[in-house]
Formats: structure tokens, sequence, C-alpha cells
């Protein structure tokens, strides 16, 4: 099965011990309760390190997915809450949809809505020898979806978007989640748009990066060697009773690690090809007749 030949690597990252920073803050109460992110980052930014050993490497397309547990994206009021007018880039009244998320401080909120504004905001990079890897932030979403996201057209997106805010969670503007690449911005930014892809299940995974090997040492995957995930710690789980990983996956040509589905498959294609035998054993043996219908 093709979903036996991919490999994964897989990190719970919800208690990494904290990197103290230069503009770390002092705080009261035993230490102990400050030496991971988890206990730290309601406080102010925290940093983490996660080591990703690779001793055989990882060839092939390299992709890192950050996963979630406990989070109901499929829950009913999580799944309105949303403004379909506003995702398109036409900026007005907000859906009743939105509330409580569809002002803040007398502005309206870009986007609305509590799906909007959970959106995942850990920032990681991957590392070997303190070196950050290239990784591409774009061609990650489907072709399809991005058609239901559009920023607003004429203006600059900071004109654009002058009277609005952003979430109240968020800790950028909208015009300003990738400074590193203009056309992913606003609502047409891709870890938005895959972000606001729902998922079926409260376990889930969404992919964040995929390895740029257009770059000369990893044009066929990640060489052996020992890697680090330097991450700033921004989103919270550990009050719902939630974890965070990251995985890494070389997917294949069938996609990432998945051998549910090829199971579910051949259990209902057997399923299939067994009822379709009994029926036509019973067709065979108590069948009515062509000639037998004309008496």
């Amino acid at each position: 099965m093709a979903s036996d030949s991919v490999q994964e690597k897989v990190l719970d990252y919800t208690y990494c011990l904290r990197v103290p920073q230069l503009d770390d803050l002092t705080l009261a109460g035993p230490a102990s309760s400050y030496l991971t992110c988890a206990g730290y980052s309601a406080y102010g930014r925290c940093v983490c390190e996660v080591s990703l050993p690779l001793p055989e490497g990882l060839q092939g397309n390299v992709v890192i997915f950050y996963a979630l547990s406990r989070f109901y994206q499929n829950h009913r009021h999580f799944l309105k809450s949303k403004d379909e007018l506003q995702l398109l880039g036409q900026v007005g009244p907000v859906s009743s949809n939105c509330y409580p998320f569809d002002y803040r401080n007398g502005s309206t909120i870009v986007p609305c809505g509590s799906f909007a504004n959970a959106l995942f905001n850990d920032s990681i990079q991957l590392l070997s020898n303190n070196q950050p890897i290239p990784l591409a932030k774009t061609g990650l979403a489907w072709s399809g979806e991005k058609a239901l996201f559009k920023n607003p057209q004429g203006h600059a997106l900071n004109e654009s978007y002058a009277n609005y805010v952003a979430p109240p969670a968020w800790t950028k503007n909208i015009w300003d989640l990738d400074p590193e690449t203009a056309f992913n911005n606003g609502l047409e930014n891709e870890d938005f748009i895959i972000w606001m892809r729902p998922s079926a299940f409260p376990n889930f995974r969404k992919i964040f990066r995929r390895l740029d090997q257009s770059v000369g040492p990893y044009s066929d995957g990640l060489p052996a060697g020992n890697y680090t995930f330097r991450i700033e710690y921004n989103y919270p789980v550990i009050g719902y009773g939630g974890r965070k990983f990251l995985v890494v996956s070389n997917a294949s040509a069938f996609g990432g690690k998945n051998p549910f589905l090829g199971y579910a498959y051949i259990a209902t294609g057997s399923c299939l090809v067994l009822l379709a035998l009994v029926l036509f054993i019973v067709h065979v043996k108590w069948g009515i007749r062509y000639n037998q219908s004309c008496r």
C-alpha cells in the first residue's frame, strides 16, 4: 500500500521547554511554573525548541503539518461563525453569524467570526546547525478553495482595511500576515485559507510548510542529520485540554500517511462484492424468469 511507504515523524510540543530570551518577564511564583511555554506564554512572548533527529534522512517531497487534538472545528456554531461575503472581499455590514466577534471597540472585525479568530498562529522555523532551512509557504492550498477568499480590489490592503480591525486573538494586522510575500496577505493568505477548511474530526492536522527543494542541498529531501524546530509559542491549547504536534512527512503520489482510508476502501469494496454475490445467488435460485412472468 502506498501509505505504508510514507515516513513520518510526530513531535508533541505542547509542553516544550522555554528557551530564555533577553526580553523575558520576571514573574511571581515558583520558577517551575514557567519552565514550559505552556505555563509562560500567557504572560509574554515564549520561544521553545524541539529536536528532530533524522539518522537516515527523509527523501522525497517533505511536508510539515501542525496537528491539534480535541479541537472541534466541526461544531455547528463554530462552522457558521463567519461572513461568506466578507471572505469574498465585500466589506460592508457584518453577518449576525459572526457575533460576538463582529465588532471590536466600535470597529468592524475583518475577518469576523469565531472560526477566523481561532487561527493557528504559532511561528515555526526548521533549523540545521542554527541556520534556517528554506520552506515554501505558498502553493499549499487547493485552487478550488482559493476562489472562496478574495481581497478588496482597487487599493493597497492597508488602505482597504484602514477602518477595520483584526480579530482579538490575532497578533498581526490582516495586511501584514506574510511580510516576505506581498501576494500572500489579507484574506488570500494561504495559512488562513487552510485554517478555514473545516476538519471533520476533533483530532486533525493541516499542512503548514513544504520543503523548498529548489535549493541544492535539499533537492532530494532532508539529508540525514539533527534538526531543530524553533517555535514562537502563541497558540493556547491547555485551557481546553488539547495538545499540539508537528508532523514531518514525505508525501507519496497519493498524499501523506493515512492507512485508514486504504483499509476503509478495501473493507467497503469487499462488502460490496460479497453483497453482489449474495444477490446474484438469490436471483439465480429464486428469481422470476421472463418466460414464467408471461404465463
